[in-house]
């Protein structure tokens, strides 16, 4: 199982406490005018290819979206001094539906942090029962749009909100992580390292 680590300092600030030292025994992978997000997505697909099974340990929930049978995501809980698995059972029990629809009901919804408004705030009746009820029925946001502006695809509170405010779907764009980047793995980064000291580190990490 392979761990990639992009250029970030999120995992620094949630974890003041770290041991110094700790975050430079990983890997840093930096590419100029691209974020650390979309630049895990394009070495994730790489490894895939490759064979191998991913963890991305990262706080940043857009990383959601890239869990498959074969890609999890551990997540850090400052308040309870632990890290959360997500697996794909986990995020389809979690949010009722699949990765790439979740990314669709965020942007239903609404993501304060990412900046997207979301048209429950303008239409407050479309909440999380009848978004999820919609994306299962056609999949993601853009084909629930199309087909509500040619037929009715829900009540009709759902229906006027889709129509009226159709012009959210360039949300996507900004919550999707995009797996495009001039990047290429090198095969030295494959090369299972020596685990034994990593309760110490773990230990160390949360003290």
């Amino acid at each position: 199982m392979v761990e990639i680590a992009a250029a970030t300092f999120a995992h620094v600030q949630i974890s003041p406490g770290a041991p110094s030292g700790f975050f430079t025994l990983l890997q840093v992978i930096q590419v100029e005018g691209h974020g650390a997000d979309d630049v895990v997505a394009t070495l994730v697909d790489q490894v895939l290819q490759k064979g191998y099974r991913v963890v991305i340990a990262s706080p940043d929930k857009d990383f959601k979206q890239l869990i498959s049978g074969d890609v999890q995501i551990v997540m850090p809980v400052p308040e309870l001094g632990r890290w959360s698995f997500y697996t794909l059972k986990h995020c389809i029990a979690q949010y009722n539906c699949d990765p790439c629809s979740e990314l669709s009901l965020r942007c239903i919804l609404g993501d304060d942090v990412d900046g997207v408004p979301g048209l429950q705030h303008l239409a407050p009746a479309f909440g999380r029962k009848t978004a999820i009820k919609l994306l299962k029925k056609h999949g993601s946001l853009e084909n629930l749009l199309n087909a509500a502006a040619v037929r009715t695809v829900g009540k009709q509170y759902a229906q006027d909100a889709l129509k009226k405010h159709a012009d959210y779907l360039p949300y996507i764009i900004l919550l999707s992580v995009a797996g495009d980047v001039n990047v290429v793995l090198q095969e030295e980064l494959l090369v299972e390292g020596n685990s034994c000291n990593d309760s110490v580190a773990w230990s160390d990490f949360f003290k």
